[in-house]
C-alpha cells in the first residue's frame, strides 16, 4: 500500500511539473514530528492515556491556482522504538492526506498557507503488550510559512497540523486528538507563483490621484502599442501567469505616473479584488469613479494606492 501511495503521489507531482508553464508547483520535504495521542480504555485494562512522541518525515505537493486555492496532496511516516515500557516493541505510522490549500501573499519572500486534509492513517500500535495493525479515516487542519531565500527555493515552517483519527475504533478506543510539525525545504516550479518584479523601494503611500472623465474615457496618446492600454490609469499592462496584470509602459502624464506607479509593477487588485489578467484589470476599472484603491506588488512589498477617477 505504502509503495501505491508514493507513486500515486509522485503521479500527482509530475503531472503538475508538466503543466508548470501554466500553473504553479510547490514541492515540499523535510523532518516532522508526530505526537499521537491513545486514550485510555479502562474498559480493556488501559487505565492512563498513553501520548506517542515519533520522529518521521514528511513529504507534500501542491500544483495548479484557483485565485488562492490550490490542490496538496501529502504523505508522511513515522515511528518510536520502545513504545510498550520500554520493550523491544515499535510503533508507528503512515498518513497519505488530500485536500485544498488556501495561500497569501504569493510572490512575496514571506508567504503563508493554511490547508485542509482527508485521508488514512495507517498504523501499528501497541495494546497489553500485543502488536496491533490499524486503518482509521484521518482528518488534518493547519497552517505554515514559507521563507523563500531565492526565487525556486525556500525554508518552509510546517505545516503545523491537528490531526483527528479513530484508531482501535473496534476496540471501543475513544478517537484520537494528535499534533503534527514539520520543517524542510519547498522548491517552486513554473512562474505563476513565483515571478517577481525587479526589487526597488516600495511605492509610495496612499495618495490620491485625479483625472478626468475624457482621460478616464479615451486611450492615452503617449502609451505605446505593445501590452493592453489601460486609460483610466494611462499604463500598458500584460499577463503574468494569471497572477496580476504587470505594468509595461506608464504615460508621464497620466494617472498611473502621478500615483507613483512605476514599470514592473504587478497590479493585483482594484479594491480589495483580486485581479489576474490585464481583462480582468479592465473589467473592474470599467464601471468605476471616485476614490478607488490599486493594490500593487513591487518586488517584495505589497502596498495600496489611491487614485480618483471621474465619471465614465
Amino acid at each position: 500500500m505504502k509503495k501505491l501511495v508514493l507513486v500515486a503521489l509522485a503521479t500527482f507531482l509530475f503531472s503538475g511539473i508538466l503543466s508548470a508553464q501554466n500553473f504553479p508547483v510547490e514541492v515540499f520535504g523535510g523532518y516532522s514530528y508526530y505526537n499521537l495521542d491513545l486514550p485510555a480504555n479502562p474498559g480493556l485494562g488501559v487505565a492512563t492515556s498513553t501520548r506517542l512522541n515519533l520522529n518521521g518525515w514528511d513529504i507534500s505537493g501542491s500544483i495548479f491556482r484557483w485565485h488562492h486555492l490550490s490542490a496538496e496532496g501529502d504523505v508522511s511516516g513515522h515511528t518510536v522504538s520502545d513504545c510498550n515500557n520500554n520493550t523491544s516493541q515499535n510503533c508507528s505510522n503512515f498518513s497519505y492526506m488530500f485536500g485544498p490549500r488556501y495561500n497569501l501573499r504569493e510572490g512575496s519572500r514571506l508567504s503563508f498557507f493554511a490547508h485542509g486534509l482527508v485521508g488514512q492513517d495507517r498504523a501499528t500500535l501497541n495494546l497489553n503488550g500485543a502488536s496491533l495493525n490499524d486503518t482509521s479515516l484521518s482528518f488534518a487542519g493547519g497552517f505554515g510559512v514559507d521563507y523563500w531565500m531565492f526565487r525556486h527555493i525556500g525554508i518552509q515552517l510546517g505545516p503545523v497540523d491537528y490531526i483527528y483519527t479513530r484508531h482501535l475504533n473496534d476496540e471501543d478506543y475513544p478517537s484520537q486528538s494528535n499534533f503534527r510539525g514539520s520543517v524542510g525545504v519547498v522548491f517552486r516550479f513554473g512562474e505563476g507563483g513565483g515571478e517577481r518584479a525587479p526589487k526597488s523601494k516600495p511605492a509610495a503611500s496612499a495618495q490620491p490621484a485625479s483625472v478626468s472623465a475624457r482621460q478616464a474615457s479615451q486611450p492615452s496618446a503617449n502609451v505605446p502599442g505593445h501590452g493592453m492600454a489601460i486609460a483610466a490609469l494611462g499604463i500598458a499592462v500584460g499577463p503574468q501567469e494569471f497572477d496580476g496584470a504587470k505594468i509595461l509602459e506608464v504615460d508621464p502624464s497620466g494617472v498611473g505616473e502621478m500615483a507613483s506607479m512605476k514599470v514592473g509593477d504587478l497590479i493585483k487588485s482594484v479594491d480589495g479584488k483580486p485581479v489576474r489578467t490585464p481583462m480582468e484589470l479592465l473589467a473592474e476599472l470599467s464601471d468605476k469613479s471616485g476614490k478607488v484603491k490599486i493594490g500593487i506588488q513591487r518586488g517584495d512589498f505589497a502596498t495600496e494606492t489611491v487614485i480618483l477617477l471621474g465619471a465614465h
